[in-house]
């Protein structure tokens, strides 16, 4: 099993998935910013108007069923407004992440992201849930945490990432981080490094949560791979089994400690 096999596996095939923006009372151009976002992904994006109620909202469906649904200023909020700087200055701690529904419950959907300057917001979207993911564990406090860094410089070099793994170790959680480079320069000096220099580390995002057994807690795993750095095929899904089995790919092939 490879990482990139994960992609393949959690991906929601044949189902058509749209987003439709609902008594939008945002300018035109907020409305197109939302369009452009997903403009080459698997997803649709529609304006509708709802006589039922005046709620400014964007809803989620999936074969034409609303799964979820969200505030249209959470969404320009947390994705449309924002870059990447938010999450690597620190300027948006992970104790302030909300991430709307209808972005969290677009798991199963295969997204192929443009890093600067070929696409300027499509990876913000695995940024935002990479950041969710953390903000779930910090919030439950215990069981584990793999992160793939692909440099392990990132983490001391990017300081809002760094400030995050600062909060993450105070907490009973089992954090492991993987990338290639000198693990002396990892602060904090708690993470567990993982530095093999493999394809699979070197191109590798993910981001796994697996609560403790037995839990009153829900896992959640993103997983993306690139060939050059620069564009990303990922996925992002929801539930502690599928979390555990990249879990324990991780640990099976890369060792616990």
């Amino acid at each position: 099993m490879a990482l990139r096999e994960f992609i393949e596996e959690f991906a929601s095939g044949g189902q058509q998935t749209s987003l439709s923006i609902v008594n939008s009372e945002q300018p035109p151009m907020v409305a197109e910013m939302l369009d452009s976002l997903f403009g080459e992904q698997p997803i649709s994006v529609s304006e509708a108007t709802r006589v039922l109620s005046d709620a400014d909202v964007v809803q989620l469906r999936r074969d034409g069923s609303i799964v979820a649904e969200s505030p249209f200023a959470d969404v320009r909020d947390s994705v449309l407004a924002v870059n990447s700087d938010i999450y690597v200055t620190g300027s948006r701690p992970l104790e302030e992440v909300r991430t709307p529904d209808v972005i969290r419950h677009l798991e199963g959907t295969r997204f192929h992201v443009r890093g600067y300057p070929a696409g300027t917001k499509g990876k913000l979207l695995l940024i935002e849930i990479s950041r969710y993911i953390e903000s779930m564990a910090l919030q439950y406090g215990s069981g584990e945490l793999h992160t793939g860094f692909q440099r392990l410089s990132r983490i001391v070099d990017e300081r809002g990432t760094e400030r995050a793994y600062e909060r993450l170790t105070n907490t009973d959680l089992d954090i492991h981080v993987y990338g290639i480079g000198d693990p002396g320069r990892v602060r904090p000096r708690s993470l567990t490094v993982h530095n093999d220099d493999v394809p699979e580390i070197r191109n590798g995002w993910f981001v796994v949560f697996t609560p403790p057994p037995g839990a009153d807690a829900q896992g959640a795993a993103l997983v993306a791979v690139t060939d050059d750095d620069d564009e990303w095929d990922g996925i992002w899904k929801l539930g502690t089994e599928a979390a555990d089995r990249v879990r324990r790919h991780l640990t099976e092939r890369y060792g616990s400690a």
